[in-house]
């Protein structure tokens, strides 16, 4: 069964405070948006259900997205759109569930 990741959209407050973020303190931005949870906490709040019947955890989620954080970080940078950010990390994580399996 592949992995289908319920779509949201593109969250621009956020984007734009990332950049601030990125100008303000380049370092801890960067760790920041590397770490991860202030995409996957929200996403998995909103979505666990949905996640968990097709068989994905907290865990291959924060997988996945260590996997992709360099993608999230071209979208906040406008050299990625929204859409296929969400498309790769959907990718990595049927990756991730696929060799689990």
């Amino acid at each position: 069964m592949k992995i289908k990741l319920p779509r949201i959209p593109e969250p621009k407050d956020m984007k734009e405070r990332w950049k601030k973020e990125l100008q303000n303190n380049h370092k801890v931005a960067i760790a920041s948006i590397k770490q991860g949870t202030w995409f996957t906490k929200p996403y998995w709040d909103q979505f666990k259900d949905i996640l968990k019947a097709q068989g994905v955890t907290w865990q291959n989620l924060m997988e996945a997205y260590g996997l992709s954080q360099y993608k999230f970080l071209e979208w906040i940078e406008d050299e990625e759109n929204w859409e296929d950010v969400l498309s790769f990390l959907e990718e990595q994580l049927n990756s991730i569930i696929r060799l689990k399996r």
